[in-house]
């Protein structure tokens, strides 16, 4: 029979461990090295961005991807941040074609980490919503829209439908609808998602309030105006609960309630509507007043908005 141990013995005997460890030392030393170029060549750029050589700075952070790529491996997540920095650069000058590949690259290797630590979601999800709007600029919505769908249906398969990341993702879809003018989908990803909130969170919770200022919004896209006004009655509600009758987020949620009751005056006439509004603007008044003083832009506007309630 074979002895595998005194093979393996001779293997890593004294003299190769040391050649071998000398080899480790060399190419660990070598890998420093060029990810300190790599870093050298970062900060090189950003002085350059700052003088306004653009093209120079291109460069060099293609040359630290470069670097980082021959030293760590072009599928190592080590290499995430500088394709951060290079599809950033691309992103900032609206470059989305350029920052494009960069930023798949990115997804690809965060979305098949699969960890489930809070972290490792924001900085998928900053991903995510950075390539919906390269599809969304691009004219590829519904390729955008597949993105928050699969980031959902992963955080569903990770961490349960309850879960604040999944709940941060169903939100995440419903903002896309909303800016992408699908209203009807973003008014029944909302609706759900306040379902969800109510349960987990609590009925009189800033996460309510939140989902609540958002479906707001849709309706009133929608011209479902009694359904706006509705939800803007019940934000004000909680935030009233949470903020005990004070807080500028309060205030806020006053005056976007009497903007809405207003505007359904003008559409309707309804008396008592415009003293809900006007009391409503009222109220907003004294909490903006107390915070600001009487004579601040922001209370100024809401005096001339009030005294055009009663024109």
């Amino acid at each position: 029979m074979i002895d595998f141990k005194g093979i393996t013995q001779d293997i890593v005997a004294p003299g190769s461990q040391s050649a071998l460890s000398s080899a480790s030392s060399s190419a660990s030393s070598s890998v420093q090295v060029e990810l300190r170029q790599a870093v050298d060549y970062f900060k090189l750029a950003m002085e350059y961005l700052t003088q306004g050589r653009f093209d120079d700075a291109e460069q060099l952070y293609r040359m630290a991807l470069n670097v980082s790529e021959t030293a760590m491996g072009m599928d190592n997540p080590a290499i995430i941040g500088h394709l951060e920095e290079l599809s950033n650069f691309y992103m900032n000058r609206a470059k989305f074609v350029e920052a494009e590949p960069y930023l798949k690259r990115i997804y690809a290797l965060r979305i098949n980490n699969n960890q489930v630590e809070e972290t490792y979601f924001a900085a998928l999800a900053d991903t995510v919503d950075k390539l919906a709007i390269v599809f969304e600029r691009t004219g590829r919505l519904g390729e955008a829209e597949k993105l928050y769908l699969t980031l959902l249906r992963s955080q569903e398969k990770l961490n349960g439908g309850q879960d604040a990341t999944t709940l941060d993702a169903l939100g995440r879809l419903g903002n896309f609808y909303q800016r992408t003018g699908v209203h009807a989908a973003a008014r029944a990803v909302f609706e759900e998602l306040l379902e969800i909130q109510v349960s987990v969170s609590g009925a009189n919770s800033s996460e309510v309030a939140a989902v609540l200022s958002s479906l707001s919004v849709v309706y009133g896209k929608l011209e479902l105006y009694m359904e706006q006004i509705a939800v803007l009655e019940r934000q004000v509600q909680v935030l009233d609960t949470i903020h005990g009758g004070c807080g500028l987020s309060l205030a806020s949620a006053l005056s976007r309630l009497a903007d809405v009751l207003s505007g359904a005056v003008r559409l309707t006439g309804c008396k008592d509507l415009l003293e809900r509004a006007e009391l409503v603007y009222r109220r907003a008044l004294s909490i903006y007043e107390k915070h600001y003083g009487p004579s601040t832009a922001t209370v100024e506007n809401l005096r001339v908005r009030l005294k055009r309630l009663s024109t």
